[in-house]
């Protein structure tokens, strides 16, 4: 059953480039089918998981924001038709953009959500070079907005150390190959959406009024 007492604006950031299908054609769809296993996990809407989507590549692009798709089946589906770009790994512009873009302040993120980013990997970050130090700028830079970066790192093609600096910390998964993904769902869904989750606005609105109801029917007694 999909957890639906989650207040969580829950990021994907994807690579999507040349050796994710270098050696089996089928791994993009494993990818997709990965984000969209996390996804069947919550209950997505307004009130509970919001999605974005950050793809790289040679470039990096939010292939849609938290408050495109509000429910899971449209969520779902445009998942799905994620295309496969097949180039280099230009993870420093995607958390740029998580950060720039995605989080950014009237595009959807909700205060008092938790922020949470899940990068994709199963190679090394290269523009504009291996082994850059902006793509750990702009980790930290998103950590210090209190996003939470979670790293899963696919095959030995990663670099272990680099993404675990790159991630929060105690947050980085590695996985032998693109098979074994859904093997950390159910240890994924209770990191990224913790017992005690702060309602939705409506609902800490409602909790409130009943407090305060509570409270005058005490002091008439």
């Amino acid at each position: 059953m999909p957890i639906t007492d989650c207040w969580l604006d829950l990021n994907f950031v994807v690579d999507s480039s040349g050796s994710i299908n270098s050696g089996d054609v089928n791994n993009w769809d494993k990818s997709l089918a990965f984000v969209v296993e996390v996804v069947r996990q919550f209950t997505i809407g307004p009130n509970n998981v919001q999605v974005a989507f950050v793809l790289f590549s040679l470039e990096a692009t939010v292939e849609w924001g938290f408050t495109e798709y509000q429910d899971q089946e449209s969520l779902i589906e445009a998942i799905l038709r994620v295309r496969y770009l097949g180039s280099w790994t230009n993870l420093n512009d995607a958390l740029f953009l998580t950060r720039t873009d995605v989080y950014a302040p009237g595009n959807g993120a909700r205060p008092g959500a938790h922020k949470v980013t899940i990068i994709l990997t199963d190679g090394e970050d290269n523009i504009p070079e291996k082994g850059t130090v902006l793509t750990l700028e702009n980790a930290t830079l998103c950590k210090n907005d209190s996003i939470l970066l979670i790293a899963v790192g696919i095959t030995d093609g990663v670099d272990g150390e680099r993404l675990k600096q790159i991630s929060s910390t105690n947050d980085y998964y590695s996985v032998y190959d693109f098979y074994n993904l859904t093997d950390i769902i159910d240890d994924l869904k209770v990191h990224i959406c913790p017992s005690g989750s702060p309602p939705a606005p409506g609902e800490r609105y409602y909790f409130t009024c009943f407090m305060y109801s509570f409270y005058l029917q005490k002091e008439n007694i």
